[in-house]
């Protein structure tokens, strides 16, 4: 699996009793770690026991600091390097479970910097692999770089996944993707343009409807398989099979971050592993849940994942 993202980061993760804005916190934990969504995704490849390679624009600032950290972790990086500063993003985390994220923007780069990195993507990609584009796009980078990501990969015979967010997952429907898979807020962010991602107190058979809506739509956009996660409800799955829904095994929520960029993983893996797009959703959803019990983001336990599995229930729709 070859994991596309350009926007990696140094995640600091902060502990706290409990965070209020405006207030003086004080945490009793601190880690910093190499982070970004692709970093998630590959660290559950891992896990799984999964082979998967990160191609990234690495900045010159700081980025031996970042390939040093990934490379502690056995991260195999295919890296195209770039102008400018690694960015960070502080996590707050609450005892109540309770996260707080403020991502920054990244360092500016451009077109001269995406031809490059597809170039890295064309001599590295193999037909049948797939290649799952993960999180957000850095400043200067176009609006459409997943989807030229979507037209060398296919190119290649290889199978394209895009996990990324608001005008760069727009963009790349419109390339036909053979699957998306954003969470709820982003699905329905993307069909009708709201900006703000709020929490999501509804019952869980709305969310399941509104899930399973979300992604009938993004099929009927172009998508061949279209999945939309609710976070613990589950996620839905449309494709020209019909409509899928896939419970959650209920957990108790140690570091929900990552959690997405963990189901990801979990479907590419499966995917390459040589199963069908339904059974992939469902080793996802008991990959997600097994990855909020770990502190670190996208950690699992491949023996949780296992255990998880048999409470993930697939409901035709």
């Amino acid at each position: 699996m070859l994991v596309v993202t350009p926007n990696p980061c140094f995640d600091r993760t902060l502990w706290v009793d409990h965070f209020e804005a405006g207030a003086v916190a004080r945490p009793y934990r601190v880690a910093v770690t190499a982070g970004g969504k692709g970093v998630n995704v590959l660290r559950t490849a891992l896990d799984l026991g999964h082979a998967a390679r990160l191609v990234l624009l690495l900045p010159r600032e700081e980025g031996a600091e970042l390939a040093g950290l990934l490379a502690d972790e056995g991260i195999e990086v295919l890296d195209v390097p770039a102008e400018g500063r690694v960015r960070s993003a502080t996590i707050v985390l609450e005892d109540s479970g309770r996260a707080s994220v403020l991502n920054e923007p990244g360092a500016c780069v451009g077109e001269a910097d995406l031809d490059r990195l597809l170039e890295r993507l064309t001599t590295a990609v193999s037909p049948g692999e797939v290649v799952l584009c993960s999180g957000s796009l850095p400043p200067g980078l176009p609006d459409d770089a997943y989807g030229r990501v979507v037209d060398v990969a296919r190119s290649a015979e290889a199978v394209v996944v895009v996990d990324g967010a608001r005008t760069a997952l727009a963009r790349a429907v419109e390339h036909g993707p053979d699957v998306v898979c954003p969470n709820l807020h982003e699905a329905e962010g993307l069909l009708s343009g709201a900006v703000l991602e709020p929490a999501d107190d509804a019952p869980p058979a709305q969310v399941r409807d509104r899930a399973l809506a979300a992604a009938a739509r993004l099929h009927g956009e172009g998508v061949a398989h279209a999945i939309v996660t609710a976070g613990g409800a589950g996620a839905a799955l449309v494709d020209g099979e019909g409509e899928r829904w896939f419970d959650a095994h209920r957990v108790d929520v140690v570091n929900p971050i990552g959690a997405g960029d963990s189901f990801a993983s979990a479907l590419g893996a499966a995917h390459e592993s040589g199963h069908g797009w339904p059974e992939a959703v469902r080793r996802a959803v008991a990959t997600a849940g097994a990855a909020v019990q770990t502190p670190t983001a996208g950690r699992v336990d491949a023996g949780h994942v296992e255990a998880l599995l048999a409470g993930v229930e697939e409901v035709a729709s």
